[in-house]
């Protein structure tokens, strides 16, 4: 009698294994593809070229360029700009300066201290008049190509300032 009350029982199968078999497929399977596309895109992309950084007449590390000139620095300006474009009040602290041929070396010297309070003027107007995504770039290229169109303007010689340099660039205010 107490044989017959186990056998009818009624056997209660587990559903939760039979929802988890196939859940555990399709993952499996997932992983395998994505594995798969991982690779062949590996497989097929061509390995990176260094960058050299005297390509295209650009300036080497070593202060001359492809044509063996070589070049100096000028401090152009030292200033404390504000922006509020982007709906908070943002003040930096940047000191920018001028890579020029080192032939025009004291032309240059004597062209920033003359126009010193222009420079200022022309990266305050910049610094307040750019988009918060300027300031997120990692070398600031649009602001750089910006300020040396202004100090081409300030100077009326585009071609005396070769590339503008910012080696000091803080930003303060909340949040930041």
């Amino acid at each position: 009698m107490a044989d017959e009350q186990f056998d009818s029982a009624p056997v209660v199968k587990s559903r939760a294994k039979g929802r988890l078999v196939p859940v555990v497929i399709v993952a499996v399977l997932m992983g395998a593809e994505g594995l798969g596309v991982f690779l062949l895109a590996k497989a097929i992309s061509p390995s990176p070229v260094p960058a050299l950084a005297a390509g295209a007449g650009g300036i080497d590390e070593g202060g001359g360029a492809e044509g063996g000139q070589a070049y100096a620095e000028v401090e152009l300006a030292e200033c404390r700009p504000s922006n509020a474009l982007s709906g908070k009040f943002i003040s930096f602290h940047l000191r920018v300066s001028g890579l020029v041929v080192s032939a025009n070396l004291t032309r240059a010297q004597q062209l920033a201290k003359d126009n010193r309070a222009r420079f200022e003027d022309s990266v305050n107007t910049v610094i307040r008049g750019a988009e918060p995504k300027y300031f997120d770039e990692p070398n600031l290229d649009t602001i750089r190509r910006r300020l040396k169109h202004e100090f081409g303007e300030v100077l009326k010689d585009d071609e005396l300032i070769e590339e503008v340099l910012i080696p000091h660039f803080m930003q303060s205010g909340p949040g930041l």
